[in-house]
């Protein structure tokens, strides 16, 4: 099995969790109240999915130096297929609405640096795959509003970030970063209303997974 196909197939299995996460939350079968939450339910599913293929599932992971918001990656996982051994770094987030909204003006910054981590990670050759996951419950970021702050950062459905170009940057979040691959926001369980997409049949809008690699670095996953 060549890199290219194994890739392929942590992405399947990561989207499978993903879709499974999302039937617990929308139909109540799981209240998952926090990311750590979400996180530890993500990774309880794929350690029981592929008890035979995992060999390392480990929380706030210690990957970064002097990178911005901080130097743990969400989950890093170490996938073994073969010969081959893979390693999976995953970030998340939970913008969560309950008496009052999560701040999205500092959210969708913290999103797309989330992306930009994940990008350094993979072209640095920390990881070879990265997957960012986001649910969420507030309209506001399957939506692009009329923003004063941070007008770059944006997350609506549709939304794509185009391979070679660099991903937003400010003060707080200043490393400049390229895009290896297209990154597009893909918003489930929407609907367009009018002039906006509104969450449609289900409490949580879950964000397809996007998933960061390069196919045309050398392959580092045979050790």
């Amino acid at each position: 099995m060549n890199q290219t196909s194994i890739l392929q197939e942590v992405e399947d299995i990561i989207s499978q969790i993903w879709l499974t996460i999302d039937q617990w939350i929308n139909t109540g079968d799981k209240l998952l109240s926090s990311e750590k939450s979400v996180v530890f339910n993500f990774a309880w599913q794929l350690q029981k999915t592929c008890q035979d293929r995992i060999e390392l599932i480990d929380f706030e992971t210690s990957l970064f130096h002097d990178f911005s918001d901080g130097q743990f990656l969400d989950l890093f996982v170490l996938y073994r297929r073969e010969d081959q051994l893979i390693r999976i770094g995953i970030e998340f987030k939970y913008p969560n609405k309950k008496k009052t909204n999560s701040g999205q003006t500092l959210v969708r910054p913290k999103i797309i640096n989330d992306l930009k981590r994940l990008t350094w990670l993979v072209t640095n050759r920390g990881i070879d795959i990265g997957c960012f996951l986001c649910v969420t419950n507030e309209e506001g970021y399957l939506n692009q509003g009329s923003y004063k702050k941070n007008t770059d950062f944006l997350t609506h459905h549709g939304q794509t970030y185009a391979k070679g170009n660099f991903l937003p940057a400010n003060e707080l979040y200043k490393e400049p970063v390229r895009a290896i691959t297209d990154i597009t926001f893909n918003w489930n369980h929407i609907q367009k209303t009018q002039k906006k997409y509104e969450i449609v049949g289900a409490t949580y809008s879950f964000l397809q997974p996007i998933f960061i690699r390069n196919n045309e670095l050398e392959s580092t996953a045979n050790y």
